[in-house]
């Protein structure tokens, strides 16, 4: 075999390009160093990382600046219901305890009352805007009750109207790490809004699966369905996919898309439980096994942080489900 020789000039280019990557400059991708083969091998491996990561910020960029669009755009949201609903309705019981206080100064003690009952309705009314409105941007239920029933009053709130809906559970319920149940809610909440909005169906069917290893969620309808992008694609109109994914991912699952125009459409997502397959058992992210340890209960459980094992040991019951 012959040997081969490489000067310090093409080390030092190589490097500079690997430096350059660092940095994220990238303007040299794809400009060749050498002959060598050897050479040009390594500097094309360079490349392909440097290639990787531009794309991935180019992602990240458009996916921030969407993100930001979209934050915007729920916050509009949330005005446009305070003020056409909250505040319009805090007018009118405003006007209804003046029609109170002048009914009261021409001694009608009996229409007053019933004006005091009807205020009273008002409010009642307006509490449970509030309430809904609240829901929408941290769901209570889901800290207090846990993901499944938090899901059962998110579908039964907004299947007024819609599709028929069928929820099904199989296997033994079990908690997920908290920012998992939070990002799985969210997932459930965005593609039924979607479904609401968009999808035309006459049926639903959300499928809770608790496996082994990971919690597996089923939603599929009969609706006009569409072409779904690529996974790593993020075409207008399909952000809020690109949501849900980055939110499955972000927690150490996955989330798959199927559909076509006209057949439907089915997403699956899947969650692994804390603790398992080299997860932290308090955030879910992944551990490797030279990773911080810690025993419990005659098992060694792996942890990203200090922070993470600390507070395992101080409340462990709170991050390990019944088996």
């Amino acid at each position: 075999m012959a040997e081969i020789v490489i000067d310090e000039a093409l080390l030092r280019a190589l490097q500079q390009r690997a430096e350059q990557l660092v940095r994220g400059e990238l303007a040299d991708l794809g400009r060749s160093l050498s002959d060598v083969p050897a050479v040009e091998d390594l500097r094309r491996a360079i490349d392909v990382l440097g290639a990787h990561t531009k794309q991935g910020l180019q992602h990240q960029h458009a996916y921030i600046a969407a993100l930001s669009t979209a934050q915007e755009a729920e916050r509009g949201r949330i005005a446009r219901e305070l003020h056409d609903e909250v505040v319009q309705q805090l007018i009118a019981l405003g006007h209804g305890v003046d029609r109170v206080q002048r009914l009261l100064e021409r001694d009608e003690s009996a229409a007053a009352v019933e004006r005091l009952q009807a205020i009273r309705g008002g409010i009642t009314g307006l509490v449970g805007e509030l309430r809904t409105v609240i829901g929408d941007l941290r769901p209570p239920a889901l800290e207090e009750l846990g993901l499944l029933p938090a899901v059962e009053l998110l579908l039964q709130r907004g299947s007024e109207g819609g599709p028929e809906l069928s929820l099904l559970v199989e296997g033994d319920e079990r908690r997920l790490a908290p920012q998992s149940e939070l990002a799985l809610f969210r997932i459930i909440q965005e593609a039924w809004s979607n479904i609401r909005r968009h999808a035309k169906a006459h049926h639903v069917e959300v499928l809770f699966g608790y496996t082994q290893g990971g919690l597996r969620v089923l939603i599929m309808d009969d609706g006009v369905g569409f072409a779904p992008p690529d996974a790593h694609d993020t075409p207008d109109g399909h952000w809020g996919l690109r949501g849900m994914r980055e939110r499955a991912e972000l927690t150490g699952g996955r989330l798959d898309v199927t559909s076509a125009p006209e057949r439907g459409t089915r997403l699956a997502v899947w969650i692994p439980y804390p603790g398992e397959n080299g997860r932290d058992p308090v955030c879910g992210m992944s551990v490797g096994p030279d990773a911080l340890g810690a025993e419990h209960g005659d098992r060694l459980y792996r942890f990203c942080s200090p922070a993470c094992r600390d507070l395992f040991l101080a409340q462990p019951q709170q991050y390990l489900a019944p088996r």
